[in-house]
């Protein structure tokens, strides 16, 4: 997914669809029923938001760089570098999500 993620670098809107995938594959693979149920409240909250912070120069190229630090950590089945991977990618989407709302100018 990540190497596929790479090539959609240009279409934002492919490449979006193909973020929402990456880490539903992630949220199903752990296969956890209290991470399920934040997850899915996560998501109906972010929904909220519209606009997809891969709009926002160099985050699609930077998303799927984490992506692939979280994949190459689990694969390495290393949970300690995994949950470092993730939180770092959550950082810097929240942060990304604050540039992008702060970009939007207020409606009246």
């Amino acid at each position: 997914m990540v190497e596929a993620d790479r090539g959609l670098l240009g279409d934002g809107g492919r490449l979006a669809h193909s973020n929402r995938l990456f880490h539903r594959q992630i949220h199903h693979a752990a296969r956890n029923r209290f991470l399920d149920l934040m997850l899915d409240n996560m998501r109906l909250s972010l929904v909220l938001l519209g606009r997809t912070t891969l709009s926002l120069p160099e985050r699609g190229a930077t998303a799927v760089e984490e992506h692939a630090a979280i994949v190459a950590a689990i694969a390495a089945r290393d949970p300690v570098a995994a949950e470092a991977a993730a939180r770092q990618h959550i950082r810097n989407a929240f942060r990304a999500r604050l540039a992008l709302e702060n970009r939007t100018p207020d409606l009246p």
